[in-house]
C-alpha cells in the first residue's frame, strides 16, 4: 500500500513541470476555453463549456457531473474529483482523497505510469469530448421520442377532428335552416308525403290481388282505380292555377317563378300521377277473365306496361329541365345554359337508351312462349303425391322441371314471375329475372 502511494506521489509532476504545463495550456488555449482552470477563477459548468461549438451553455449543469460521479474541484493541480461514493465503488485504483486516476487496462501494465503523467489539457479535452457526445445523444433521443410519441395526432386525423368539431358547433344552425325550409314548403311536403303513401298502399294491394289469381277480388281492383283517380282529380283541381297537367303533354306549367323548388314540385307531382295511371292500366288487365287471358300470360302484360311507363316517365321531365337550365331570360347566361343542356342531354340519352333496350327485351318475351320444362306423366305425378307443392291442390297441367320436380303450369308461371329457382331444391331454372312480371310498379322517383 505504501509502495503504491509512493509511486503515485513520485509520478506526480513537479512544480516546475506543472508551471510548464500550464504555460503550454495557455498558449494552446487561444479561444479561452481553459481560462476557468486557473486557481483564481471560479469554475462552473456553463463557463467551462461556453467555448464549445454546438453545446449550449444552458444545457450543461453540475447535476449531470454529479450523476456520473464527478464534481468540479478548485485545487490547481486538478479540476475534477470523484465523489465519495464513486471512490468507494472504484476499489484499489482510486486513492483516498486524491485526484481521480483512471483504471488502467489490464493488458497495458507498462503504460500505467505514462497515463498518470498525461498533461492536464489532454484529460480536459477528452472530458469535453465526452460531454459533447452526451449532450448530442440526449438531444437526438429527445427528438426521436417526440417523433415516436403516439399521442401526437396525424395531420389527417387532426383535420377530421376539426371538421367534426365544426359540425358539432354548427348542428343547431343546420337544424334551424332545415326547419325554416320545411316551414316555407310545408304544403308541398305534405302533398308529396300523401301521394307517396297513396302509391305504396295501391301498389302493395294490387300485387296481393295478382298473387290470388282466381280468388282475386274485382271490387278491390275497382276500389284501387277509383281511389287513384280521386287523388289525381283532387291534386289538379286544388292547384288548377298552376296548370300542372301541362307537364303530361310536354308543356310548361303556369308557375309564377320557376326556381329549383318549383321544378321539383312539378316533376314530382307528374311522376306520381304517371305511377297512378300505370297501376290503373294493370288493374284493367286484372279484370280480364281467364277465358280471354290466361293467368300464366298476364305477367308479360304487366312487364310491358311497366317498361313503357318508365320510358314515358323518363321523357316527361326533359322539357322542364331545359326551361329551368336556360332560365327566364336565356340571353343572360346563354353560353353556360348551352353547356349545361349539352351535358344534361348526354346523360339523359344514356338513360333513355337503357329504357329502350328494356322495352325491346320485354317485347321479345311478350311475343315468345317460355317453357320451364316438359309435360309430366302420370307416374311422375304419382311419385310427387298428386299434389302441387305450390298451391297444395291436385295437379292441373303438370310440368316437370329439369330437376324432376312436378308443379302446376300456372303455379310455375306465377312462381317464376318472382323467383328464378326451383321451389323445392332451389336449383336455377331461368337465368334472368324480370322484376315487374308480378304486377309491381317501380317506386323510383324520376326527378331528372
Amino acid at each position: 500500500m505504501q509502495r503504491r502511494h509512493s509511486s503515485n506521489t513520485d509520478g506526480m509532476p513537479s512544480e516546475r513541470s506543472r508551471s510548464q504545463t500550464l504555460g503550454s495550456e495557455s498558449s494552446l488555449d487561444e479561444g479561452g476555453v481553459f481560462d476557468c482552470l486557473k486557481p483564481d477563477s471560479p469554475t462552473s459548468p456553463q463557463q467551462l463549456f461556453s467555448g464549445l461549438v454546438g453545446v449550449p451553455s444552458g444545457s450543461v449543469s453540475s447535476a449531470q457531473f454529479q450523476a456520473a460521479g464527478l464534481v468540479l474541484g478548485s485545487p490547481p493541480e486538478v479540476f475534477i474529483q470523484m465523489t465519495a461514493s464513486s471512490r468507494e465503488e472504484g476499489g484499489p485504483h482510486r486513492s483516498e482523497g486524491g485526484p481521480f486516476l483512471p483504471r488502467p487496462p489490464q493488458h497495458h501494465h507498462h503504460h500505467h505510469h505514462h497515463f498518470h503523467h498525461q498533461p492536464l489539457q489532454h484529460r480536459t479535452s477528452s472530458l469535453l469530448q465526452q460531454a459533447t457526445t452526451a449532450a448530442s445523444s440526449e438531444r437526438h433521443g429527445s427528438r426521436e421520442e417526440a417523433q415516436e410519441d403516439p399521442s401526437t395526432p396525424a395531420p389527417a386525423l387532426s383535420e377530421l377532428k376539426a371538421v367534426v368539431t365544426w359540425l358539432q358547433r354548427g348542428f343547431p344552425f343546420i337544424l334551424i335552416l332545415l326547419a325554416k325550409v320545411c316551414f316555407q314548403h310545408k304544403l308541398g311536403i305534405a302533398v308529396c308525403v300523401g301521394m307517396a303513401s297513396t302509391f305504396a298502399y295501391a301498389n302493395s294491394t294490387f300485387r296481393h290481388q295478382v298473387s290470388l289469381r282466381e280468388d282475386r277480388s274485382i271490387f278491390v281492383a275497382l276500389w284501387i282505380i277509383m281511389f287513384l283517380s280521386g287523388n289525381i282529380v283532387y291534386i289538379y283541381y286544388t292547384f288548377n292555377q298552376e296548370e300542372l297537367h301541362n307537364s303530361l303533354i310536354f308543356a310548361k306549367p303556369n308557375l309564377n317563378s320557376f326556381d329549383f323548388f318549383d321544378l321539383i314540385w312539378a316533376v314530382g307531382i307528374t311522376d306520381f300521377v304517371l305511377k297512378y295511371f300505370t297501376i290503373g292500366l294493370k288493374c284493367f288487365v286484372l279484370f280480364l277473365p281467364k277465358i280471354l287471358l290466361a293467368f300464366k300470360s298476364r305477367g308479360k302484360f304487366y312487364l310491358l306496361i311497366e317498361e313503357l311507363s318508365q320510358l314515358f316517365r323518363a321523357l316527361v321531365p326533359i322539357q322542364l329541365w331545359y326551361k329551368y337550365i336556360m332560365g327566364e331570360d336565356p340571353s343572360n347566361s346563354y353560353f353556360l345554359g348551352a353547356m349545361l343542356i349539352i351535358i344534361y342531354s348526354l346523360c339523359k340519352s344514356f338513360d333513355i337508351c337503357g329504357r329502350v333496350s328494356a322495352i325491346r327485351k320485354a317485347l321479345v318475351m311478350f311475343c315468345s312462349s317460355q317453357s320451364y320444362g316438359m309435360r309430366a306423366g302420370s307416374q311422375q305425378c304419382s311419385e310427387a303425391g298428386d299434389v302441387c307443392a305450390i298451391c297444395q291442390a291436385d295437379f292441373r297441367e303438370p310440368i316437370a322441371l329439369l330437376c324432376q320436380h312436378v308443379f302446376c303450369e300456372d303455379c310455375l308461371c306465377l312462381w317464376f314471375d318472382r323467383e328464378r329457382t326451383c321451389p323445392l331444391c332451389r336449383s336455377t331454372v331461368i337465368e334472368t329475372l324480370r322484376c315487374w312480371k308480378d304486377g309491381t310498379t317501380s317506386a323510383h322517383f324520376q326527378i331528372y
